[in-house]
């Protein structure tokens, strides 16, 4: 069956796994398999699912870079050969500045002389790219992934160029990744440009993204996820709130009409800081952020006493956290997960003294058969 996607079609690319499906479909779909994942739950009736658009909604790519420098090939690696790469520099996914801005950063490989990682011989520097750009602001970001700092000099000799031909592009940067296997960023960030981050609005809230904050990449349908938590928040008549994996606080920031005090814990500092000089920024003295374990709050999360509790836990979810949640019991708690099994697994033991009240699907990722879920819970 042919899709809008050639690289589906001609077997380049299997990542949208549901792209041939009729999109009503990939949404039932996804509806039956949250309920199948959670049937030992009571469940109450969801919410509709909130969808997405399932063309150039993508605000990020992150591409693995083959080829030579003359034909680097900007998509993924082979499945079987990974030295060979195949090209979906104009995957319909992303949105259309990040499509566009492909050519040039072609160009720019040639002209920098930057020789695409050999995976084998372990021979070459330049390992993939990853770009975002934020459509409310018109500013974009770009990252080079290099195995070493040999190639940083003639970045900067030439990086103006590509600033000329895109003026949305306003930070690059060079991220080091010197191991071999298929971790895609390392930890040292080298900034090309002057600007460090670029601007990001959520809402009415604009904060300084840098290239190492996490951020979804479907960003009308993330809007929706927050507006719809402090919603349910609203409605709860919230006094403390407390935000655990915060990141850069966009529940909170949404929340924050509806709230007495909230605090937001992270572990990333980075994220913590510009959280609170965005809260600052807009006179949220009812917000604060704080880095720290999430599963390593005790002392703070029995002080603060919240009466609400909104977890954005990774992918692995709660971890040992959940038994921080069993031990303080606040009256409501919400929990936002991209991963179905683990939320079932979290649930199982947040059941003990929790129930679901409300149940609702954001389709973050159309045409894959990933989601995201919101889920609003009550003590017994």
């Amino acid at each position: 069956m042919n899709t809008f996607c050639s690289y589906f079609n001609e077997g380049m690319c299997r990542s949208c796994d549901l792209i041939a499906m009729d999109y009503s479909d990939q949404i039932t779909l996804k509806e039956n398999k949250l309920r199948e994942v959670l049937h030992e739950f009571k469940l109450p009736n969801f919410l509709p699912t909130v969808h997405s658009k399932k063309t150039d909604f993508r605000n990020k790519a992150k591409f693995i870079v083959t080829g030579t420098t003359d034909r680097p090939l900007i998509g993924l690696a082979d499945a079987i050969d990974l030295d060979k790469g195949v090209d979906l520099s104009g995957c319909s996914l992303h949105l259309q500045n990040i499509t566009d801005i492909i050519p040039t950063i072609k160009w720019f490989i040639k002209r920098a002389n930057l020789t695409p990682y050999q995976i084998k011989s372990q021979k070459g520097e330049l390992k993939g790219i990853i770009l975002f750009h934020s459509e409310e602001t018109r500013q974009t970001y770009l990252r080079f992934v290099l195995r070493s700092k040999e190639s940083i000099d003639r970045i900067r000799k030439f990086h103006q160029e590509l600033l000329t031909v895109h003026n949305h592009l306003a930070c690059i940067s060079v991220n080091i990744q010197p191991i071999s296997h298929a971790i895609l960023e390392g930890e040292e960030e080298i900034f090309i440009t002057e600007k460090t981050s670029i601007s990001h609005r959520l809402g009415n809230i604009e904060f300084d993204l840098n290239p190492r904050a996490f951020i979804q990449t479907n960003q009308i349908v993330a809007a929706k996820l927050y507006e719809s938590a402090a919603l349910w928040i609203k409605e709860a008549t919230v006094t403390r709130m407390l935000e655990l994996y915060c990141g850069q606080g966009a529940f909170s920031f949404f929340a924050a009409p509806f709230v007495n005090e909230s605090l937001g814990v992270e572990i990333n500092p980075q994220a913590v800081a510009v959280a609170n000089q965005t809260a600052k920024k807009y006179k949220f003295s009812n917000l604060a952020f704080k880095t720290s374990d999430a599963s390593k709050i005790e002392k703070e999360l029995l002080a603060f006493d919240p009466d609400l509790i909104l977890v954005n836990p990774p992918r692995r979810g709660l971890g040992e956290t959940v038994h921080l949640l069993m031990q303080e019991r606040s009256q409501r708690l919400i929990y936002s997960s991209c991963h179905a099994d683990t939320l079932c697994e979290d649930l199982k033991t947040l059941s003990e003294i929790y129930e679901m009240k409300r149940v609702q699907i954001f389709d973050m990722f159309p045409n894959t058969h990933h989601y995201e879920t919101l889920v609003e819970l009550h003590l017994r």
